[in-house]
């Protein structure tokens, strides 16, 4: 004579194993969140015209930059006959990875308003990234506008108001790195745009910056 299990006992079982397999979907669902690997924070700061930082903590560096009558990079340290106004500037930034894909640190273009002396540094990007190792930081201009109060003088002469940087579409700006971020690690990059040095190419006449000029002499630092 068979003995036949009753029927709460089977749906008793049925529900235990329902309970365990979605316990192991669950579990599998987990794995996969952490299944793209080892990751970081990047967070980016920017100065108008920081201070010259030590040469170990230079990971980006710019293009030398020349122009008739005067010979650069200038000098960054901050003095009282430094250029004084205001920089206003749109861009979007990328952390260029090891195999070349661009990793984007901004939704879209930031907009900020900063002194050109560097006396503020506001961040502009704060964001998880992968692991691993970095190439370039890429700065994508839309829009740039310099407004100079004092301090700014070619050739002897003073050189006050808007000075224009003329871009028609997007500059593209990258900036070399070798930089290695590692699990859990955060890393802060500094954007020095060296005011006071690419300000010495401006036209006194015209009031305009050639856009290289600008972008050779941006500096990427590490923090």
């Amino acid at each position: 004579m068979s003995t036949r299990t009753p029927r709460s006992t089977r749906a008793k079982d049925i529900r235990i194993l329902a309970l365990a397999l979605g316990l192991t979907v669950a579990a599998a669902g987990c794995g996969n969140l952490t299944a793209g690997g080892a990751t970081g924070e990047a967070s980016v700061v920017v100065s108008g015209d920081a201070p010259d930082p030590s040469p170990a903590l230079s990971v980006g560096e710019s293009t030398p930059w020349s122009a008739a009558g005067a010979s650069g990079p200038f000098p960054t340290d901050h003095d009282d006959d430094d250029p004084e106004g205001e920089l206003e500037a749109e861009f979007s930034l990328f952390l260029v990875a090891d195999d070349g894909t661009p990793v984007p640190l901004t939704d879209g273009d930031v907009e900020i308003r900063i002194d050109l002396q560097g006396l503020a540094e506001p961040e502009v990007a704060e964001r998880i990234v992968a692991a691993g190792q970095y190439i370039a930081l890429r700065i994508v201009f839309s829009e740039i506008e310099v407004e100079v109060d004092a301090g700014l003088f070619i050739d002897g002469e003073p050189v006050v108001g808007a000075i224009d940087i003329d871009i028609d579409t997007n500059l593209v700006v990258d900036k070399s790195l070798d930089l290695h971020i590692g699990d859990d690690e955060r890393v802060v990059l500094v954007i020095d745009l060296n005011a006071a040095s690419w300000l010495q190419a401006v036209d006194p006449v015209a009031k305009t910056v050639d856009p290289q000029d600008f972008a050779g002499l941006i500096a990427v630092t590490l923090r």
